[in-house]
């Protein structure tokens, strides 16, 4: 029996065996290349993705920032409306001469004749004492 091991056995279709592993090899690689090519795939479509809501979440944040900026604009504008419709009332009111003459009269402490004019704390002065 030792006799048969040593003995070659010989290969009878090589060229088919080796066309076989040629086949076998191109196949493996295009397997490797097909892995490699979705594996970029998967990251550059992973980093748009992060890249996208990263955009998304700094637009958002922007767009919070300007309606809570607009709400306190049209706060401060609705302010301004009242006291411009207060200014204009004044304007008016400033135009008649007894209102000027009783404004008179009462910042500046001027007197009408025969009025005597009494300073009577306010009654914000009062509880500052307490």
């Amino acid at each position: 029996m030792s006799m048969l091991s040593n003995r070659k056995i010989p290969i009878v279709n090589q060229s088919y065996n080796h066309q076989q592993q040629l086949q076998s090899m191109q196949a493996s690689r295009k397997k490797k290349l097909l892995v490699r090519r979705l594996t970029m795939f998967f990251v550059f479509a992973a980093v748009f993705t992060v890249l996208l809501v990263k955009s998304f979440h700094n637009q958002e944040a922007l767009l919070q920032s300007k309606q809570e900026q607009l709400k306190s604009l049209q706060t401060e504008y609705n302010d301004l409306v009242e006291k411009q419709s207060a200014l204009q009332e004044e304007i008016i009111k400033l135009q008649d001469d007894e209102y000027i003459g009783k404004y008179a009269r009462q910042e500046f402490f001027l007197s009408d004749d025969g009025e005597i004019i009494f300073s009577i704390p306010n009654e914000k002065d009062g509880q500052d004492a307490d």
